[in-house]
């Protein structure tokens, strides 16, 4: 291509993009009343600082003059006059802004305010509360359960009554439950059976606290639905604690942990250690090309993730 059919190419784009990209236009008015508005807070700022250091140097000129008069004033008769002092110029004091006194309470405030108006994620707020509905459920990890943190996750102390009740039950659908399993709605399991009914809570919009929750029957039976290898693996060592089944561990490891992840955990492999849960909780899954994975927690302080392989087997837990 020569030089000149390159010029008349581009030449012919930006013609093309002029008429694509009309020229901006302007409300004159508008402008002109913005403008006025600006000039107008710019000279009020501007006289209430004059303000303030006229009555600024009149204190002071005042406080100078006491300071100076008065000892050289000679008391020459008991009952002598002193010159009065001149008054004040007659300014007023502009009212205080809210950044002038106590900026720094301010600014607390206003971020505390700020950090409350923020509102929580309700996905990370029902896994909190059905962990401390799981918790609170069994004697051995109640204690754990702080009733004014779980009253915190609801909008206010008359719900949290009526959803929470006195044994959290309500918050399960009023069962004792030892397994629940998050994936977008809430399944709820006695060790590796489902229970025929699903909670599903509600939030409030702007604080993303609860505000109800409300219990379905699920069609079809407890069977289906959820993640078969998290709920037969964790459900199953949950009810073999239960009842002492000392063998459990390692036939149900056999059956859905890897062989490379039982070598490298040993006995206790895909449960980080924890030889006897008292229950567990799945949520947040994750979902690649070959394996997906989830974050369980099995009555410890901490949660782990898992990676569960194509052939649906736990191959990665704890990090490992």
């Amino acid at each position: 291509m020569k030089d000149h059919d390159l010029e008349q190419e581009l030449a012919a784009a930006m013609r093309d993009r002029t008429r694509q990209e009309p020229p901006y236009s302007y409300d004159a008015d508008g402008l002109i009343g913005s403008v006025r508005r600006r000039r107008r807070r710019l000279q009020a700022g501007a006289a209430a600082a004059v303000a303030i250091v006229a009555l600024g140097a009149g204190l002071l000129s005042r406080a100078d003059h006491d300071s100076v008069s008065l000892p050289v004033q000679a008391p020459t008769a008991p009952n002598a006059v002193l010159p009065s002092s001149p008054p004040p110029p007659p300014a007023e004091s502009p009212s205080p802004s809210p950044t002038a006194s106590g900026s720094g309470s301010g600014s607390a405030s206003a971020s505390a305010a700020a950090s409350a108006s923020t509102p929580a994620d309700p996905a990370r707020t029902t896994s909190t509360l059905f962990l401390a509905a799981l918790r609170y459920q069994n004697p051995a990890t109640r204690s754990q359960v702080d009733p004014a943190e779980v009253a915190a996750l609801f909008a206010d102390e008359p719900t949290y009554r009526r959803i929470w009740g006195a044994d959290s039950t309500g918050v399960t659908c009023g069962s004792s439950v030892d397994g629940v399993l998050v994936a977008g709605e809430v399944l709820l399991y006695q060790g590796v059976e489902r229970l025929d009914r699903t909670p599903s809570p509600a939030f409030d919009g702007s604080t993303g606290r609860v505000t109800d929750l409300t219990c379905r029957t699920v069609l079809g039976g407890s069977k289906g639905g959820g993640d078969p290898t998290v709920s037969a693996f964790y459900g199953g060592l949950v009810a073999a604690a239960k009842s002492g089944d000392s063998s459990a561990m390692s036939r149900l490891g056999r059956q859905f942990v890897t062989a490379n992840l039982r070598s490298v955990q040993g006995p206790t492999a895909g449960t980080c250690s924890s030889a006897t849960p008292p229950f567990w909780l799945a949520d947040n899954p994750s979902s690649g090309t070959l394996t997906h994975g989830w974050t369980v927690n099995l009555g410890g302080p901490y949660e782990f993730p898992i990676e569960i392989d194509e052939n649906a087997k736990i191959a990665t837990s704890c990090g490992k």
